[in-house]
């Protein structure tokens, strides 16, 4: 369908960019060396000392309390509201900052990503839930504005006036695809084809233009294995989705999983940086090569056994707050996930790779629950080293049609959320 194709590291919220030389970082500012603010996000979610799976954003809400470059008094500010490449899906938590030149690159593949540091002299902020962002500015004339959370970032001059200046929707609106000769970047994502859920549709409708495609018969899965089983393939790319499933089409048996070689590649992946997103039927690629984070409903050793016979549709309760407030801002307060043919009964926390070379623990997030009776994990995520791992029960277009589904909103947060950097929450803003 389509083609191929930033704050320091600590505690867990895993990252989809890269590892940097020497305490420098992709796209830092060059002046800036104080304040860890990170690429829209800030980081893990304050925890108690473990790791975390996934954040809610730290303790500093998405918009609260600007910098002011310097300590500088305002002398006015930007105005505007970040958006999905669509162009209208607000975007909460984004950093929006000014520099005097444009930002270094965003590294190419899977990589361990050291933050966005924005320092005294840089006027930074996030946006709300609702998209909308208010930025001081310390001084007038031609500068940069830079939009960015997780690998995706737009890059774009600005004349700066004094007072209160709107920033035209364009300039702050999220790219669907990478053209850094513009100052557009995106995650560069691979989607592994499977016999159901279509992701790609998905991308489309929230206007990602640009992705590749590994695709094979459900008669000759060997393009689709080649692809699994080679780490270096899969770190070409900052994400790669397993959507459901790679059986003969007709089953749950998707015995590429248990390939010795596939889980080391899909584990040195996701270590190095890489963001796996696995939907139902294709759980073996979570279950097989990390920790036992989640304990599916009715799973044995033998593989396919926590496949349901049926879907189930049902009340979802959202437990991350800022993706809450996300969702009541586009005035989606209850809804369903369709099309769930998994459950997950428990998570447990694991003791497994941290980013420096040692271990800790990690506690998985659940980003979502289904009300099946009791609550079950519908959405979670954990991390791996670098990187980060990423879990639905369902399906991510629920069975399709052409208006998005609030699920696959919730694939645009947490795809966000889960590639923002590696960083402790940043101070608030002075």
């Amino acid at each position: 369908m389509a083609s191929t194709n930033l704050l320091r590291r600590s505690r867990l919220f895993a990252a989809v960019v890269a590892s940097i030389a020497a305490g420098c970082s992709a796209g830092a500012d060059p002046a800036a060396s104080t304040t860890s603010a990170g690429p829209g996000g800030t980081g893990g979610d304050g925890g108690s000392g473990q790791g975390s799976g996934g954040g809610e954003g730290g303790s500093e809400a998405p918009g609260v309390g600007p910098g002011a470059g310097g300590g500088l008094p305002a002398i006015g500010n930007l105005l505007g509201r970040v958006v999905a490449p669509e162009g209208t899906i607000p975007i909460s938590g984004a950093l929006v900052y000014l520099t005097d030149e444009p930002p270094g690159p965003v590294p190419e593949g899977a990589f361990c990503d050291n933050c966005v540091e924005v320092g005294s002299s840089t006027s930074y902020t996030f946006s709300r839930a609702d998209g909308s962002f208010d930025l001081p500015a310390t001084r007038t004339g031609g500068q940069y504005i830079i939009t960015q959370k997780g690998q995706f970032r737009r890059v774009r001059p600005i004349e700066v006036q004094g007072g209160d200046q709107g920033v035209p929707l364009d300039q702050t609106t999220f790219p669907g695809r990478t053209d850094k000769a513009a100052g557009d970047d995106i995650p560069d994502m691979a989607v592994v084809v499977g016999a159901w859920d279509d992701i790609g549709d998905s991308l489309t409708k929230l206007g990602i233009q640009e992705y590749t495609t590994i695709e094979s018969s459900f008669s000759d899965l060997t393009v689709r294995e080649d692809f699994l089983s080679s780490a270096e393939a899969m770190k070409a790319h900052h994400i790669v989705f397993l959507p459901c499933s790679g059986s003969t089409g007709t089953d749950c048996n998707d015995f590429t999983a248990d390939q010795g070689d596939v889980q080391t590649a899909v584990r040195d992946f996701v270590q190095a940086g890489g963001k796996l997103y696995v939907t139902d039927y294709s759980y073996e690629f979570i279950r097989r090569p990390f920790p036992p984070f989640f304990t599916f409903n009715q799973a044995t050793s033998e593989t396919g056994s926590a496949c349901l016979s049926g879907s189930y549709t049902a009340p979802a309760t959202v437990l991350d707050t800022p993706m809450r407030e996300w969702l009541a801002a586009q005035n989606i307060v209850n809804f369903a996930v369709e099309a769930n043919w998994t459950m997950i009964d428990a998570v447990s926390p694991q003791t497994v790779p941290d980013p420096e070379g040692g271990t800790h623990l990690v506690e998985p997030k659940v980003w979502v629950e289904a009300q099946v009776g009791a609550s079950h994990p519908a959405t979670v995520s954990f991390d791996y080293g670098c990187g980060r791992g990423l879990f639905s029960t369902y399906h991510t277009e629920g069975g399709g049609g052409s208006a998005l589904l609030p699920q696959e909103l919730a694939l645009l947060y947490v795809l966000l959320e889960v590639g923002v950097c590696l960083a402790p929450p940043p101070p608030p803003p002075n």
